[in-house]
């Protein structure tokens, strides 16, 4: 009877051990679920190389783009809240300057290109009034 009654102890021992086991696990999980995950760490870089790079606020709002190849480098600005875009395009023999703005009575846009041999002014109201510029 004697090595019955240490079984039973040693078994209600090793439920209690699982008991408070669990329950211990059970509170770590429950702190783990309540806990917020903390504000996302500003990094620091003293030399950043990517072939494109997009920075937007909130999706479908404002952003700007940078992108580049082997041709051109290009900087776009964009607020899709009032349709402006203003555009910076740079390749081995021009750069370029686009600027928009898209209204309900149509698109006003300003457009300056420079390349080895001359430059080029273009305005468009949104009522369709055009007038270029070039050197004489």
């Amino acid at each position: 009877m004697d090595t019955l009654e240490r079984r039973v102890e040693r078994l209600e021992r090793s439920c209690r051990r699982w008991r408070l086991g669990f329950l211990f696990m059970a509170a770590v999980g429950v702190a783990g679920a309540s806990a917020k995950p903390g504000e996302p760490a500003d990094a620091q870089f003293a030399h950043l190389t990517v072939q494109s790079l997009a920075i937007r606020g909130q999706s479908g709002g404002p952003f700007i783009s940078a992108a580049c190849d082997n041709q051109q480098a290009s900087i776009t600005l964009s607020s899709p809240a009032a349709p402006s875009v203003v555009r910076l395009l740079a390749k081995a023999d021009s750069a370029n300057l686009f600027l928009s703005n898209k209204t309900d009575k149509g698109v006003g846009s300003a457009a300056l290109s420079v390349d080895q041999r001359s430059g080029f002014l273009d305005l468009r109201s949104v009522d369709g009034k055009d007038k270029q510029f070039e050197p004489e």
